[in-house]
């Protein structure tokens, strides 16, 4: 969903090679339970564990962000995390991912993933779990029969009324903001798509929502969307871009037409990226999480999940330095709220490294 930090022609080569071994391993194998291949060793409480972390596109650096504070406090948790992700952004070829980790010789103990699409991985997900796997999501969700439990970003509420209110602030209650997506399925920026008109609707009923822009987290097709959300909406007040490639395509799209300062730019998406922006004074602002805590918190929920001393719904637990967090089944059953929405400024992005 969000900006794909530059990485170099030897990672992507890894990466393909990665992609196409697990890929051919999970077509040939199938898509059910009953294929031939590994299952999940059975490891007593505190034994060592693999936890395989599957995103849903390899180098985005939120993604990066999250291994790195799994990876932070593995050692600690008798962790060894393996980083594995599709090169696109691709339902079907995570899906091929999570087959090919299924059907190894030696499969994890846990699959953490974040999701392409609600339905895609779901198949997938099923055969990990029918193996003895434990199955977290974080970010972008599934059916939830296909996992145990899930990490939302934040309370989808929270970040549509953070998002809508900068931009009240700004440029006030009237006129059109335009939304810049990633792809039409996706599922966390769906559900703020859904929170930011909610609370337009009952909170600022005299501003309007333009039509859904979709950059399929490109920079560049970001960029052409947002130019066509700005010339076909005269009363255009400001642009949200809710995927991280989709915040410098609109940065990009207000400055060539001229409007930098007379458009705001309110986006979700990593600091790291986005430097130059809060430097110029072109990104009005950001909002986002700590990702690197969320990965922290990612491998916490792993070792429990294997250890199986999650709680269900309406029970609380201890994640260490982060504290304590309760398992909930709203809006969808065993839903692990990270945090609420963390705004990055000019005075403080610099104190995330992401």
């Amino acid at each position: 969903m969000r900006q794909a930090s530059g990485f170099t022609k030897r990672a992507k080569v890894g990466a393909l090679l990665v992609a196409t071994v697990i890929g051919v391993s999970a077509c040939s194998s199938g898509t059910s339970a009953s294929s031939s291949g590994g299952s999940a060793t059975k490891v007593k409480a505190g034994d060592p564990i693999t936890v395989a972390v599957v995103p849903k596109l390899l180098g985005l650096a939120v993604f990066e962000a999250n291994v790195k504070g799994a990876k932070q406090i593995a050692p600690s948790l008798k962790e060894t995390i393996n980083y594995t992700a599709s090169v696109q952004a691709s339902g079907p070829d995570q899906a091929n991912i999570i087959n090919g980790l299924v059907k190894s010789n030696n499969p994890p103990q846990v699959i953490a993933y974040s999701a392409n699409d609600p339905t895609s991985e779901v198949p997938a997900l099923q055969a990990a779990k029918a193996a003895g796997i434990k199955v977290i999501g974080f970010d972008s969700d599934v059916t939830p029969s296909a996992r145990d439990y899930f990490i939302q970003d934040t309370a989808y509420p929270d970040m549509g009324k953070a998002l809508i209110d900068a931009v009240v602030q700004k440029f006030g209650s009237t006129g059109t903001i335009g939304i810049l997506s990633s792809t039409k399925d996706a599922t966390v920026q769906n559900a703020w798509i859904d929170a930011m008109q909610d609370y337009i609707k009952s909170s600022y009923p005299n501003l309007k929502v333009g039509p859904i822009g979709y950059g399929q987290s490109n920079q560049a097709t970001s960029q052409t969307q947002a130019t066509n959300l700005i010339n076909s909406n005269p009363d255009l007040k400001a642009l949200i871009p809710i995927d991280g490639a989709a915040v410098p395509g609109a940065l990009a799209a207000v400055k060539a037409v001229g409007k930098a300062g007379k458009i705001g730019v309110f986006g979700i998406g990593d600091p790291n990226p986005n430097k130059q922006y809060f430097e110029d004074g072109s990104l009005t602002g950001l909002f986002l999480w700590d990702e690197v805590k969320q990965g922290e918190l990612i491998a916490q929920v792993a070792r429990k999940v294997a250890d199986g001393t999650m709680p269900a719904a309406g029970g609380s637990f201890d994640a260490g330095d982060l504290g304590t967090f309760t398992v909930s089944n709203d809006p969808a059953p065993g839903t692990i709220i990270f945090s609420k929405p963390l705004e990055f400024t000019k005075d403080n992005y610099m104190q995330y490294d992401f």
